[in-house]
C-alpha cells in the first residue's frame, strides 16, 4: 500500500473523476486515474515532474483533496492519517466561477475532416501565439481525450472540462474558434455555470468577456487572429494611401 495525493474534477453534471499521483523512490512518477469510486483502476508510471504535472491538473480543474492510502489493485483504503477508516474522500464543491465546455466527435466524423479541423485550428492558435507571445500550454491548457496540444484525436473521441475564470480569456477564444470551425457530427458546447449556451458570436457574449475582465476591444486583436472577427479596416490609413476614394 502507497501513499498518494489524490485529485478530483467535477463536472458540469456532477460527477466526477479522481487522479492520484506519487514519487516512487527510484525517482519515477506513478499517476492512477478513473471515475469517483472506490478504486483508481487505470495506472502509469514514467519520469516526470511531479510539480509540473500537478500544476497541470490544477489549471484544468482538477481539485485537490488529500493524501490517500491505494494498494496494488488500485483500491483506496483509506486516508493516510485514519488507517483504520476504509472510505473514499468527500466529494469538493465544484470549482466556482468557471466555463464549462464539452467536446463530441460522432463516429461519421471522417478522419480527414477531424485532420482539417487541426489543421485549421492549431493555425489560428499559432498566428496568435505569434502576435501575441503566448505558451500554448498555458494558460490554455485543456483536459486529455479531448485536446492535446491543440490536436484532434481519432473518430469516436470526447472530452469535458471546465475553464476557471482566473485563466483569463485566451482558453475561451480558442474553444469558440474551434466551435466556429468544427465539421459535420463534431461539436464544442460552451455554458456558463448557470447552463447558458456561450455562442461564437463575440458580439452577443458580452456579459460572458466581463466574466474574464474584458471587452469586445480588449480581446479584438486576439479574436481576429482566431478569426472570431472580420480584420478591421484601418479607414484613416486608407485614405491617406488610396488616391481615389468614393463613398
Amino acid at each position: 500500500m502507497e501513499e498518494y495525493d489524490l485529485y478530483r474534477f467535477t463536472h458540469p453534471d456532477g460527477s466526477s473523476k479522481d487522479w492520484a499521483i506519487r514519487r516512487n523512490a527510484d525517482g519515477r512518477i506513478t499517476t492512477r486515474w478513473g471515475p469517483t469510486g472506490p478504486t483508481l483502476p487505470q495506472t502509469s508510471t514514467r519520469r516526470q515532474d511531479k510539480i509540473a504535472l500537478e500544476n497541470a491538473k490544477r489549471r484544468k480543474g482538477y481539485v485537490y483533496v488529500g493524501k490517500v492510502l491505494i494498494d496494488d489493485h488500485g483500491k483506496i483504503r483509506s486516508f493516510k492519517n485514519d488507517a483504520q477508516d476504509e472510505r473514499v474522500p468527500s466529494q469538493p464543491e465544484a470549482r466556482k466561477e468557471a466555463i464549462y465546455w464539452r467536446i463530441k466527435i460522432g463516429k461519421s466524423a471522417t478522419r480527414e475532416q477531424l485532420l482539417e479541423w487541426s489543421n485549421t485550428v492549431t493555425g489560428a492558435v499559432n498566428r496568435l501565439g505569434t502576435a501575441f507571445g503566448l505558451d500554448r500550454s498555458d494558460p490554455a491548457d485543456f483536459e486529455p481525450g479531448a485536446i492535446d496540444h491543440w490536436q484532434i484525436p481519432g473518430t469516436g473521441a470526447s472530452g469535458a472540462g471546465q475553464i476557471g475564470l482566473d485563466q483569463g480569456v485566451v482558453p475561451l477564444l480558442v474553444l469558440m474558434a474551434m466551435k466556429k470551425l468544427a465539421p459535420d457530427d463534431a461539436s464544442i458546447s460552451l455554458a456558463t455555470e448557470d447552463g447558458i449556451e456561450i455562442g461564437t458570436d463575440l458580439r452577443k457574449e458580452t456579459s460572458v468577456l466581463e466574466g474574464f475582465g474584458a471587452d469586445l476591444e480588449s480581446v479584438r486583436p486576439m479574436a481576429e487572429a482566431l478569426r472570431l472577427l472580420p480584420p478591421r479596416i484601418p479607414l484613416a490609413e486608407a485614405i491617406q494611401t488610396s488616391q481615389d476614394c468614393w463613398f
